[in-house]
């Protein structure tokens, strides 16, 4: 490089003596022929090993005096820089015109993801600022669809304060992707390990509890049936059926549940009239009910269809009607509502129970989240009916959420799809 410079000057000064001789003229000018096709040469052997690396090469400079506006980096029209190199890849990749892209280097902004279009601004304001390798990973936009892409560049600080950044960009949607699937099958696994402690719990205690009251109080009801004291034989009978009945009602959860998350419990819909399961399932809970002096309130339409698995709306309701009861005071009440809204059938269980507190209630629906607490009788649980609940109202693409007030009750709500035409309503 240093003999090309000595003969290009030596070549005008030459230019400037009037004896120069038209044989040294032409010499020179061969020369410069020479060089000039060595310098071609070198600039398509350059392009060649650029554009055949299987990433994206760019090169930039970057203006000193407009680099740290964070605005100008999302701007389309004015960027804080110019394009002084891209390989074809780079362009391929981002579905980009490279002579269009030379000439408007900021419709590159238009293609990055609206939700990280920030990111992208601060992190090339903070390399610029503190001249610090260039590292981003984000979503463009290319061709209507979402890709992700991995930007890394080194900066050179000139004498006037430009900065000439020098970098690579690599599609990485695939290695995203990976991880993403990675992350929902590790997701899914700590989901099935939480429900086989889940149901390992249960079986372990929950269930266990019941039965050992059973057993226990069925050896008191034998003595107290030798010495015919009939009225602790009441009490005890009425224990033991109580006992079996928390027993059995949690065998049915136990096995539905298992049953769906197997895949063995089918789904068959049927038309069947709401208010009618409405009714029945009151009556299984009155006597309970009237235990502890709660009053079950319905305010009902006169009839209202739907299309659902009678048997998993039927869970859904049980679960409820017994938790309402479960912690709701002595002398509260109970109201069981429906409502048609827009493309929706709203059901409504509301207590005047012990309500619940706010941390907790995120827990509620959640396998992997351990949350149960005694009911105002004492009454045990162990969560797994709300679980339940949730697994079975998604099925039908609806949706359950709580509303609840330490000291004020709760209020659950469930939705199901609604088509069938509407009827007044009515208070029971």
């Amino acid at each position: 490089m240093n003999n090309q410079v000595r003969t290009n000057e030596q070549f005008l000064n030459d230019l400037r003596r009037p004896e120069l001789e038209f044989s040294k003229l032409k010499k020179y000018e061969n020369n410069h022929k020479i060089i000039a096709e060595a310098l071609k040469q070198e600039r398509e052997l350059y392009d060649d090993l650029a554009n055949a690396l299987p990433c994206g090469i760019y090169r930039l400079r970057v203006f000193h005096d407009r680099s740290l506006i964070q605005e100008n980096w999302s701007n389309s029209n004015d960027t804080p820089y110019d394009i002084e190199f891209v390989n074809d890849c780079f362009c391929e990749i981002l579905n980009l015109d490279r002579v269009v892209f030379e000439k408007n280097p900021g419709i590159i902004n238009d293609l990055v993801f609206e939700a990280d279009k920030a990111e992208f601004a601060r992190k090339n304001v903070e390399a610029n600022l503190h001249m610090k390798p260039f590292i981003w990973e984000g979503r463009f936009i290319v061709k209507d669809n979402p890709i992700w892409i991995h930007f890394e560049s080194i900066p050179r600080l000139l004498k006037n304060g430009d900065i000439i950044w020098t970098g690579t960009l690599n599609n990485i949607s695939k290695r995203k992707n990976t991880e993403l699937e990675i992350a929902t099958k590790n997701h899914e696994l700590h989901i099935l390990n939480a429900e086989k402690d889940k149901f390992l719990s249960i079986i372990a205690h929950d269930l266990r509890s019941p039965f050992n009251a059973i057993i226990g109080l069925s050896r008191i009801l034998i003595d107290r049936v030798k010495e015919k004291d009939l009225v602790q034989i009441d009490e005890f009978a009425n224990f033991i059926l109580q006992s079996s009945n928390r027993a059995m009602d949690l065998l049915k959860d136990l096995l539905e549940w298992a049953q769906s998350q197997t895949g063995r419990m089918k789904f068959n819909p049927v038309q069947f009239e709401m208010v009618d399961i409405v009714n029945e399932l009151s009556l299984l809970y009155d006597d309970i009910a009237g235990q502890k002096s709660i009053t079950i309130k319905k305010v009902l339409p006169h009839n209202i269809t739907v299309f659902a698995d009678k048997a998993m709306i039927g869970t859904v309701l049980r679960n409820l009607f017994s938790n309402a009861i479960k912690f709701t005071k002595p002398g509260g009440e109970v109201i069981i509502s429906i409502e048609a809204k827009h493309n929706d059938i709203i059901f409504s269980i509301k207590d005047t129970g012990v309500g619940i507190l706010k941390d907790s209630i995120a827990k509620l629906f959640r396998i992997d989240k351990t949350y149960s607490t005694s009911g105002t009788n004492e009454e045990t649980g162990t969560g797994l009916g709300l679980i339940l609940c949730k697994d079975f109202v998604e099925k039908h693409n609806g949706k359950i959420w709580v509303e609840s007030e330490v000291g004020n009750g709760s209020t659950f709500y469930f939705t199901l799809p609604f088509n069938p035409k509407q009827k007044e309503t009515i208070v029971i």
